[in-house]
């Protein structure tokens, strides 16, 4: 059993640990910026605009910043040589995971606050304004998710379909731990010798991705108490055998009445299980499983786009029209199918 300083230690080795794999991922998007105004549009382009001003007036700024695009996140060093403050409006469409490798800042959300260190790191939620004021030479790695990521891993891992923001910073938030994640995170940049390498094949990336939410969402949040009931519930076998039969007949044009008498339950009754223990429906359980194995179809081909056409990949994934298909992926990844095959963003 390791105790919560053996941990913390271990932790705070990790965080600061400085390693050429993590030097040679992130690329310098601007280095030694005195301007304020300059720094904060260079950083707002690649999050959203936000204000940026010293807490001392007559204080001199040198920032610097070094940054990598996953495929639906992003990692990114950032520094600032002053005490700083940073007020932005909701970022809306993605979460910051704030973990800092040097000095700390405090940030209100939610109307309470939060103190960041080294040993405790912070998300910034998606849904709220953010106040920020750093510490002089504060140091942060910061991971980038886009929400709809977030809200896909909670319905793959749970079965729960997001109907209110995921929330980090909440009324209990204090039950929030983020050790697990920062370790994992730590680990990957600096001592995995194929993280570099990541980039030049996308669904390697892709899992990594899916490991880190997992864990983030694992380590607590607004819905913790839904997953924490969820673990504990034994499905009964109809919903395992109707999970099951979706899983090996996705390709086919299959109904939910179908489902249901395969598994020989009403259509009302298998409604119901799937409401109370998937926290879904067995419709969108189905789409999301034929979005998800058209995109990895997609990933898998975008080495060689001709072989495919991306209907003929909707039509082998079960899907009947195309328009829904393009609508519904979009929604569901942010992007176009087209785009996952070429692997440009647009």
């Amino acid at each position: 059993m390791i105790d919560k300083q053996t941990e913390r230690h271990r932790f705070m080795q990790l965080t600061n640990k400085d390693n050429n794999h993590a030097r040679s991922l992130l690329k310098t998007v601007f280095e030694n910026s005195t301007d304020p105004g300059e720094a904060s549009s260079l950083v707002g382009s690649l999050y959203r605009p936000h204000n940026l001003s010293l807490r001392q007036p007559t204080d001199s700024m040198s920032a610097r910043m070094a940054h990598f695009d996953a495929v639906e996140t992003s990692i990114s060093q950032l520094t600032y040589d002053a005490e700083i403050r940073i007020t932005s409006d909701p970022f809306q469409d993605f979460y910051l995971v704030m973990l800092p490798k040097q000095g700390q800042f405090s940030v209100i959300q939610n109307r309470s606050e939060l103190i960041a260190t080294v040993d405790s790191p912070v998300v910034l939620d998606a849904d709220k304004s953010i106040d920020m004021n750093w510490s002089k030479s504060c140091d942060n790695l910061i991971f980038k998710v886009n929400k709809r990521l977030i809200e896909k891993s909670l319905f793959d891992s749970y079965g729960i379909e997001a109907k209110h923001p995921v929330e980090f910073n909440f009324a209990h938030s204090k039950s929030v731990n983020l050790q697990n994640f920062a370790a994992l995170f730590s680990n990957l940049m600096h001592n995995n010798p194929y993280f570099d390498e990541s980039h030049k094949n996308p669904e390697v990336l892709k899992k990594i991705e899916e490991l880190l939410v997992a864990v983030l969402i694992s380590s607590g949040n607004n819905y913790s108490q839904v997953i924490e009931g969820i673990q504990y519930k034994v499905l009964p076998k109809f919903v395992i055998h109707a999970k099951d039969f979706i899983e090996e007949n996705y390709a086919n044009k299959i109904t939910i009445i179908d489902v249901a008498q395969f598994v020989g339950v009403s259509v009302r009754a298998l409604q119901k299980g799937f409401e109370q223990y998937e926290n879904s429906t067995p419709s969108l359980f189905l789409r999301r499983i034929r979005l998800r194995k058209a995109r990895e179809t997609l990933l898998k081909t975008r080495c060689n786009p001709s072989a495919l056409k991306v209907s003929e990949v909707a039509l082998n994934c079960g899907f009947q029209h195309f328009g829904n298909f393009s609508k519904y992926y979009l929604k569901e990844y942010g992007e176009s199918p087209s785009t996952t095959l070429s692997g440009k963003k647009r």
